[in-house]
């Protein structure tokens, strides 16, 4: 039986949500267009004053606008605006902004207690280029909030810096993986301008800091890195080298293949799986004979990837598959007969089974 009273609370809390929610939608909605207005309204208040600074007697007066917005809610937006300006203009105020104060205060806010102040303050004067800014984002890349690193790091890309890119590069692999990926990801963005501090790195570094230096170089594909990558793959660190033969593989230049085969029958199969995989992007019919031996291999990776390097190599890999096939290991064989099927050309064996 139904009870009424229960019915009409249920009625009365199901309405006082619908009320509720559309009083929150309306409140948000009217946050959103007072917030875009008030980012709208700064940022035609900065502009003006951009106006204003080649102008030597309103000069003063753009300055004390440019510190206003600056200093307050939409101080993000402002020093991303500030970026955009001509040299002239950007590092007048600079030096307007350190005179008044406010870089002042950006380096003390960057160790705030607030993770979020931090943040923000770091990537503004990250967006700023202020060169007295590098130690304070240096620092911040110990900080002991992820989030809060990332800003740095992606601050001290921002600023296109020597100086910089010289910190970025010698933190490679001091920081924990997400971070370290972080960095790696931002010299990549930096260029080949990176790649001599990061030779550097990887000939002198300790070993984490070789292993991301290998990967970027990698990435980068820079030709001077070839005789320092190919030096790395002796060296005694198993990442370092496993990086090394990938990096030398993004550049598929037949010239490394030498290098690179020797790896085939390093101790850790990573190693081996990264140069089977190199020999392939490679594409040098040399090296199919050492290829095919490694369809023996214990580990199931580099099976696949030098049956997948043979099938890249295409005809001239046939003798090696159909000597594989016609062995007695059962490795190489069942790799044999998947690349020489995936050619088009199975054994005629497997065809008979196949139709039986």
């Amino acid at each position: 039986m139904i009870s009424y009273h229960a019915l009409l609370v249920t009625l009365g809390v199901l309405l006082g949500i619908v009320i509720l929610t559309t009083f929150a939608a309306i409140v948000n909605k009217l946050y959103a267009a007072r917030e875009a207005g008030t980012r709208q309204a700064s940022l035609e208040r900065l502009r003006q004053a951009f106006l204003l600074l080649p102008e030597p007697q309103a000069r003063a007066i753009a300055h004390r606008e440019i510190a206003d917005v600056l200093g307050g809610r939409w101080g993000e937006l402002a020093a991303a605006e500030i970026a955009e300006l001509e040299l002239a203009l950007r590092l007048d105020v600079i030096q307007a902004m350190e005179r008044s104060g406010l870089i002042a205060r950006f380096l003390r806010e960057s160790r705030s207690r607030m993770k979020w102040t931090r943040a923000r303050s770091l990537r503004i004067l990250g967006d700023l280029k202020v060169p007295a800014s590098v130690p304070a984002l240096l620092a911040a890349l110990e900080d002991r909030d992820a989030d809060v690193r990332n800003v740095a790091a992606r601050s001290l890309a921002r600023m296109k810096l020597q100086a910089a890119e010289e910190a970025l590069v010698s933190i490679l692999g001091k920081n924990d993986q997400a971070v370290s990926a972080r960095i790696a990801a931002i010299c990549i963005e930096m260029g080949p301008r990176t790649a001599p501090l990061l030779i550097r790195s990887l000939r002198e570094g300790p070993p984490r800091a070789r292993f991301w230096a290998a990967r970027v170089l990698g990435e980068l594909r820079d030709a001077r890195a070839v005789r320092s990558l190919g030096d790395a793959l002796l060296d005694p660190e198993d990442d370092v080298r496993s990086a090394a033969v990938w990096a030398l593989g993004q550049r598929a230049d037949r010239a490394t293949g030498p290098l690179i085969e020797p790896l085939l029958r390093d101790p850790r199969w990573f190693v081996r799986a990264h140069a089977a995989e190199a020999l392939g992007k490679i594409g040098d019919p040399l090296h199919a004979p050492a290829l095919g031996e490694m369809l023996r291999d214990s580990s199931w990776w580099v099976r696949k990837n030098a049956l997948d390097a043979l099938v890249a190599l295409g005809a001239p890999s046939l003798p090696v598959l159909t000597r594989a096939y016609q062995g007695d290991d059962r490795f190489a064989r069942d790799c044999a007969i998947e690349a020489l099927t995936t050619m088009g050309a199975p054994p005629p064996d497997v065809v008979t089974e196949g139709r039986s």
